[in-house]
């Protein structure tokens, strides 16, 4: 009853906790030092509709209240969503906390949240929200849920006086709440009798939860009883009630596969279970093989080592039963054994697979051996290096059978001497081989410099920036028979040459309107001189502005007309004086037009072909009194003006009259035949009219 007195102000009245803004005061116990944040999240899937709605939700830790308050415990209350101001408002309230059967109410106001609910219309489980509110009342109502069972004579009068006003102790911001007062009941006449109240409840006591294993659910049942003035008079039969879970598979409870390898087959095995409103898992039945998720067990020579058989020479393959579980990782189904699908390898010993082993102090070298096997290609070691019995004298040798040091010797620059080195030597099958590396010996020798072999100056460091170039030298000792070793290649020396400068040309920058002078650097080596830089602009060089010299105009190749006018464009360049007084020219824009000049050409009206009679134009005019006939006709001709770009510029169309011939009547004169118009006039009629039209 006091959730539904809670819906009714959450429908009805402006909550405090469903305001858009936080009311200015707080009420007494939910001052800000009485304020707690609790996380939350819905036990499943909450529409967020416009009308509040019943929810569920799962308590997270909360700072400052003990764990074992909150195990097990699920927060109940309303959430909706509304519009405010254009903004949609996701509202949660919570109203109590509930255990089991068990339900306590936390305060009048419970614990609220707002959030932005614009692009959502549903609470899912995997978001973790906050709502807020008085840490003593949600402490107090946990320790209430917590308490050992009261009667239900005590739980009837706590119920009673909570429903009694569900609305008192809304927030001041709430007018009509604030506004109740209690109504003042008058009590009946003692001689009055009363009429028996009797109220039906719903309750899921000692009602157990039904398992349907073949609609897979889990039906939580429950009972009607009957209480009359507050009495418990008919306690119901357990039925299936509303509240229904699917069951669910866990895989992980059953960590066991079965294995048949007869068969060469397994399964992997499950157990049900449901999760109940308060998001808490309930197990139902034993674990059972899922028949319909069937593995595949092969052979895995990965899984397990070869075997090594000294005594018969041959490598053995093992192999495991392995299979692909339902988590696509690798279970063993039986241990490593002789494979079934490779044959044993036979073992060979070789001394060629083993280094020598070496004995310095008793001057002596070792032959050691290896067993080895050849798979797929690739040959694998099967034991380590062993002794083979044989042994080699070690001999020390400086030079090799040329006369030639075998080390170089170890120089020292700064005392200008040389040490000699050696190293040991052995002959096995008759070839030579050393084993060890060059060793410092105790003869020294003086080391000599010479620029012989180091003269050439294509090598020798040129400092162009500092005007000089350093020639090179190389160090060596005599050997016992009078030979030079020379112990450096060549290298920089001391000695130095000055650079001697000339000016042969420009690298020009005429986007940036100076140049680099090209210099050519000489020396002279031995009388003879060399040149070390070509034409080459050498670091530091000063860059060398151009000169202005006026502008010019140049003709760009495009046009530009005014009807049979034409006028060539320019392009107008600055005119800059280079260093070696060539000429740069800079486009600048475009420059003065030439012209005009003509640009057309006419056709049609010059020729009489030109000119054709126009059809059914011809006319007789009475001409003088002896009624001497006129025949008349009319011409056209049509002259266009083309330009050079291929643009008709003008079309003129001209009509003129002919006169074709005249007729006699018969009056004293001689008769003749009526005469009729040619299809083209004369040429001199055709020079008449273009002089007329000033074609």
């Amino acid at each position: 009853m006091k959730f539904a007195a809670a819906l009714v102000a959450l429908l009805s009245l402006s909550s405090p906790c469903f305001a858009q803004t936080p009311p200015a005061t707080t009420t007494p116990g939910t001052g800000a030092a009485d304020k707690v944040a609790v996380p939350i999240w819905p036990v499943s899937t909450v529409a967020l509709p416009e009308q509040a709605v019943p929810a569920s939700f799962s308590l997270g830790q909360i700072e400052g209240v003990d764990p074992a308050l909150l195990s097990g415990v699920t927060a109940k209350g309303f959430a909706r969503k509304v519009a405010v101001e254009n903004q949609s408002i996701g509202q949660i309230l919570v109203m109590s906390v509930a255990k089991g059967e068990r339900e306590e109410t936390i305060s009048t106001e419970g614990l609220t949240a707002q959030f932005d609910a614009k692009d959502t219309n549903q609470l899912f489980p995997e978001k973790t929200m906050e709502v807020s509110g008085s840490k003593s009342a949600l402490v107090a109502a946990l320790e209430r849920l917590a308490a050992p069972k009261a009667d239900d004579k005590e739980k009837r009068e706590i119920k009673d006086d909570v429903s009694e006003n569900p609305a008192s102790g809304s927030g001041g911001n709430n007018s009509e709440a604030a506004g109740y007062k209690t109504p003042t009941v008058t009590a009946a006449p003692a001689n009055e009798e009363k009429e028996p109240v009797t109220e039906y409840r719903t309750s899921t006591d000692n009602c157990p939860v039904r398992i349907d294993m073949v609609q897979g659910t889990a039906v939580q049942q429950n009972k009607i009883q009957t209480f009359t003035d507050g009495a418990l008079t008919n306690d119901g039969e357990c039925t299936d009630g509303a509240p229904s879970y699917p069951l669910k598979k866990s895989y992980l409870s059953c960590p066991v596969d079965v294995v048949d390898l007869a068969t060469m087959k397994a399964w992997p095995q499950y157990s049900l279970y449901y999760i109940d409103d308060a998001g808490e898992n309930h197990p139902v039945g034993e674990c059972v093989q899922d028949t319909e998720t069937v593995y595949t067990i092969t052979e895995d020579e990965a899984q397990c080592p070869i075997f090594l058989d000294f005594t018969d020479g041959k490598a053995v393959p093992q192999a495991a039963f392995v299979y692909i579980n339902r988590n696509n990782s690798t279970v063993q189904a039986r241990g490593c054994e002789n494979s079934t699908k490779s044959a044993a390898l036979t073992m060979t010993e070789s001394a060629a697979n083993c280094p020598l082993r070496h004995d310095f102090a008793g001057g002596r070298s070792y032959e050691l051996s290896m067993w080895t096997y050849l798979r797929g290609g690739v040959t694998y070691q099967g034991a380590p290096c062993t002794d083979t019995g044989r042994s080699f004298v070690q001999e020390v040798v400086y030079a090799d059978a040329g006369g030639n040091n075998i080390c170089p010797a170890i120089t020292n620059m700064t005392t200008k001497t040389a040490i000699l080195q050696s190293r040991r030597r052995i002959t096995v099958d008759g070839v030579p081989q050393f084993v060890t590396e060059c060793t410092p010996d105790t003869a020294t020798t003086a080391i000599l410099s010479t620029t012989d072999g180091c003269m050439d100056p294509s090598k020798w460091t040129h400092d162009l920036a500092a005007n000089i170039s350093y020639g090179q030298e190389r160090f060596y000792y005599l050997k016992a028979g009078g030979s030079r070793e020379y112990v450096t290649t060549c290298q920089t020396s001391a000695v130095s040459y000055p650079h001697s400068v000339t000016i042969t040309g420009y690298q020009h920058h005429d986007d940036q309107l100076w140049a680099y002078p090209l210099m050519t650097v000489t020396i002279t080596v031995n009388g003879s001189p060399y040149t070390i830089a070509s034409s080459q602009v050498l670091p530091g060089a000063a860059q060398m502005v151009y000169q202005p010299n006026g502008t010019t105009d140049k003709p760009s190749g495009s046009k530009s007309y005014d009807g049979c006018n034409a006028y060539s464009n320019t392009t107008r360049f600055e005119r800059w004086t280079r260093p070696d007084e060539t000429e740069f020219l800079k486009d600048v824009g475009a420059g003065t037009p030439v012209g005009p000049t003509w640009a057309c050409t006419y056709s049609g009206g010059s020729n009489v072909s030109d000119w054709p009679m126009v059809a059914g134009s011809e006319w007789w005019a009475a001409n003088d009194p002896w009624d001497q006939n006129d025949l008349y006709a009319s011409y056209r001709a049509t002259r266009i003006a083309v330009r050079d770009d291929g643009t008709t510029v003008s079309s003129q169309t001209a009509t003129k009259t002919f006169h074709c011939g005249h007729d006699y009547d018969g009056k004293g004169n001689p008769a003749g035949t009526n005469p009729t118009c040619p299809s083209y006039p004369t040429s001199s009629a055709v020079s008449s009219w273009r002089a007329e039209l000033g074609w």
